[in-house]
Order: C-alpha cells, then sequence, then structure tokens
C-alpha cells in the first residue's frame, strides 16, 4: 500500500518540535541564572517560631532585622534587639527575646529562653538538648561550651546535669533509674550515639517512658 507523505504536515511537526527546544532551552537558562540569586535570598531569610504552639506545628514567620546590607541570619538578629515580622504585606516590629526561636537558613534552631540563646541540638527528639558556646572572654581564655535540656520544648531550660535530670522527670522512676546505670559522668550525658544516629540520652529516655 503506498503512503502519501503530507509534507505540510512533516514541516509543521519539525517547527513544534523547534519551538518545544527553544523552550525548554529559555527556562534553563532562566533557572541557571535565578539559581544563584535564589540561593542568595535564601541564605538572607531569617525565620522566628513567635511561639512554641508554632514551632510544634512547624509554623515560621518570615522575619528579618531590618538592618540594610545585613545578612538576616539567627546569629545576626541575635546582636539586636528588634526582629521585624512580614505579616500580610506589612512589617511588625517585636522584641526578639519575646518570641520562642529563630531559625537560620542553615537549619539551625537557637531558641531564645529568658536572657540567653540556646542552639537546639535535636530537634523533634523527646528531651530537647541545647548548647551554648561561650568565647574566650580574655587573652589566654579558651572557649567553653556548656549543655542544657528543657523536659519538652515548652519547659524551662536547665543545665544538662544527672541530677536535673532526676529532678525533671521523678515520675519516671525507670528513668532516673537508667540514668545512673546508663551515665557514669554528667559529661557522658550529651553523648551521640552514632550507630542509632541520635544523642544517647534520648534513646535511653525512649527506652523508659
Amino acid at each position: 500500500m503506498k503512503q502519501i507523505i503530507d509534507m505540510r504536515r512533516i514541516h509543521r511537526g519539525w517547527v513544534m518540535t523547534k519551538l518545544r527546544f527553544l523552550e525548554l532551552l529559555v527556562i534553563l537558562l532562566a533557572t541557571t541564572s535565578l539559581f544563584p540569586s535564589a540561593a542568595k535570598a535564601q541564605q538572607a531569610y531569617c525565620g522566628a517560631y513567635l511561639t512554641v504552639g508554632d514551632f510544634l506545628a512547624g509554623k515560621i514567620a518570615n522575619a528579618s532585622n531590618g538592618k540594610p546590607g545585613a545578612p538576616n541570619d539567627a546569629v545576626c538578629v541575635m546582636t539586636g534587639r528588634h526582629l521585624l515580622l512580614n505579616e500580610s504585606e506589612r512589617l511588625v516590629k517585636v522584641d526578639v527575646k519575646d518570641v520562642y526561636a529563630l531559625k537560620s537558613c542553615d537549619g539551625t534552631i537557637i531558641r531564645v529562653y529568658k536572657d540567653g540563646y540556646y542552639a537546639l541540638l535535636d530537634s523533634g527528639e523527646s528531651i530537647p538538648l541545647y548548647k551554648v558556646v561561650q568565647n574566650a572572654s580574655f587573652k589566654g581564655d579558651i572557649a567553653r561550651t556548656r549543655y542544657y535540656f528543657s523536659k519538652d520544648a515548652g519547659s524551662e531550660i536547665r543545665s544538662l546535669t544527672a541530677d536535673n535530670l532526676k529532678a525533671a522527670f521523678a515520675d519516671n522512676h525507670s528513668f532516673v533509674d537508667a540514668i545512673d546505670v546508663q551515665f557514669r559522668t554528667d559529661e557522658e550525658l550529651f553523648a551521640y550515639d552514632g550507630l542509632h544516629k541520635c544523642y544517647k540520652l534520648n534513646r535511653v529516655y525512649n527506652s523508659n517512658k
């Protein structure tokens, strides 16, 4: 059976293919050119959890320190007194110490508690663990890292010691007993369990709820 070749159909198909190729090329070039700007914008983004409820729900507010040219990450915001929240296309000024926590673009969450800033080590775990790095204050001094915990996301922050843990979880006798068995010193309380990809303290707690 003889086939009839429709040159006009072939031509239209070739034109459409060419146009589709050019369209994809434009999209690719636009994405490539915009990507660095998008990455830069992400780095300049600072989020804030206004309440513990917002933190638990993963609801983060768009926020900045309001200083032109300054990086709007959590560390930079900590150096200022106020925070600008973008709410419904209007800026609302709040005191930094009135928010629950700040979040940097690298994922670091810093809880604001009283007059301190505490870097959260284990977001999503049963017992929140925090650390604070105290920089050297005079020549010859060394930086020190101190560790803290709270019974849950909304509780007060305490120094991470066996005595403080036992006081906070006094109603959990199994966990209190496990603290004495599993941890010989306070320094072992912030040990990371590489095998289970979590802090050992939370693994022991989850086994003794």
